[in-house]
């Protein structure tokens, strides 16, 4: 979970966008739709529950 975290990251600061909990989740989202490796997209999906969580 934390490696999908830091690729999430990584996505949002080379479109030079600030990191906040919404566009965390947004990447974190588009990586798990756009992954073929389901592995990655449950990782994707437990910090995008653990992000939303936070949130609330």
């Amino acid at each position: 979970m934390h490696e999908v975290i830091g690729l999430a990251i990584r996505q949002i600061l080379h479109r030079g966008d600030s990191v906040n909990p919404h566009e965390l989740i947004g990447a974190l989202w588009r990586l798990k739709e756009t992954g073929s490796d389901m592995a990655m997209r449950e990782a994707c999906s437990r910090a995008i529950r653990l992000f939303a969580a936070k949130l609330h």
